[in-house]
């Protein structure tokens, strides 16, 4: 952790915070980048808040977007990098445990940072670095916890999104959740039924993303994610998460959710949170391969498996039992002949005598006996061997 009063601040932050304050505003870094300036790690981003109006900041700097004026915010453009820009503010009464109706804008900072959710998003940052911490977000960063600012109870009944993102910033951090908090956080978990599958999707993903992606198993067992996977899912050996890559383990998650019965179908689940089209798919052909392979692959499996089945789904159904490195060395290896690898084709089958579903069928078993060894891919003897399997197909 950096020590108090360490310079911190890149320029393109320093910049704009200096503007605002030769203007007669007050203005720090704040949140999310204050935490992590904290904890030695890089920010993804800087957001400023600042005593001045929306109005006020457009006038200061010459390349702005109001990317939400309604609740204070425009965006800065400052060498290059787009830095948020926000009016001190409260928020006003919560609808449906989503979203303020209103906003409040204040002249205080202490007012604006006690609206916030975590304690470790509620510390901003001067132009030099050194840091306002009303809330003890130091502390509970130096105790690796995660702590609602004030009343946990009030702080999820506002948005019960900020139930996903505890659970989320304790994956991507290492922390644990503050006992005040986890307790309110299992009372209030009904509440995110309300919160929309787009919302959802996006903290699973993050949390997935994160160093310990076996946290989605605290998601399922609060019952946040109960209008798409059972508290039971908790039970599952989600630590095979982290074997694979960041793009397979949601299609991972919902093949291991489905096998197990906890929740529909790996597509079903997938299209339920609004994911794309090509991860439903995805995971709609990894359940199948799932149950090829189950419950412990090999390595002639897995590449039988490749001949008919695109890598990823193959992959990410290896990772859902575990095998991830499996699949991984056996792709790398390309040790198997799809179909369409052949030195024969569908024109070929239809030469001799072959239609329809019989040229796919003849060209996928050439294929799984090519990986297998049992033939070469070599034009003459798969011919031969076309026209031997031919009373076969009929």
């Amino acid at each position: 952790m950096r020590k108090k009063g360490a310079a911190a601040v890149p320029e393109f932050v320093r910049k704009i915070i200096m503007r605002l304050k030769s203007a007669g505003f007050s203005a720090f870094a704040v949140g999310g980048c204050v935490r992590d300036t904290l904890l030695g790690r890089e920010p993804h981003d800087w957001d400023v808040t600042t005593s001045a109006g929306t109005e006020e900041v457009e006038a200061l700097f010459e390349k702005t977007v109001p990317t939400g004026v309604r609740y204070g915010t425009v965006t800065v453009i400052m060498d290059g990098v787009a830095v948020e820009v926000t009016t001190f503010r409260l928020d006003g009464a919560y609808r449906d445990a989503r979203k303020p109706e209103s906003v409040r804008f204040v002249s205080d900072l202490k007012e604006d940072l006690s609206r916030r959710d975590f304690t470790v998003n509620a510390m901003a940052m001067d132009e030099a670095g050194a840091v306002t911490d009303l809330f003890g977000g130091r502390e509970d960063l130096h105790n690796r916890v995660i702590r609602c600012v004030g009343d946990p109870e009030r702080r999820f009944s506002e948005d019960a999104l900020r139930m996903f993102r505890a659970v989320r910033f304790s994956a991507q951090l290492g922390f644990s959740l503050e006992p005040g908090t986890l307790s309110a956080l299992r009372r209030l978990a009904p509440l995110c039924k309300k919160l929309s599958a787009q919302r959802v999707l996006s903290e699973l993903q993050k949390t997935l993303g994160s160093p310990d992606p076996s946290r989605v198993r605290e998601m399922a067992g609060y019952g946040l994610l109960k209008p798409y996977i059972a508290e039971k899912a908790a039970a599952l050996p989600l630590e095979r998460l982290k074997e694979a890559p960041e793009g397979l383990r949601l299609p991972a998650l919902a093949v291991m959710t489905a096998a197990s019965g906890y929740s529909a179908g790996a597509e079903e689940l997938l299209r339920s949170l609004h994911t794309t089209a090509a991860q439903a798919v995805c995971a709609e052909r990894a359940e199948a391969v799932y149950g090829a392979l189950a419950p412990a692959p090999d390595g002639q499996g897995v590449r039988l498996a490749l001949c008919e089945n695109q890598p990823e789904a193959v992959a990410a159904a290896c990772a859902a039992l575990g095998a991830y490195p499996l699949a991984e060395r056996e792709i790398a290896a390309k040790r198997y002949v799809r179909p369409r690898e052949l030195r024969v084709s569908g024109r070929d089958a239809a030469a001799l005598g072959l239609a329809g579903s019989e040229i796919s069928r003849a060209l996928l078993r050439l294929a799984r006996a090519v990986t297998l060894g049992e033939s070469e891919n070599d034009r003459a003897a798969l011919l031969k061997k076309l026209r031997a399997m031919k009373k076969e197909l009929r």
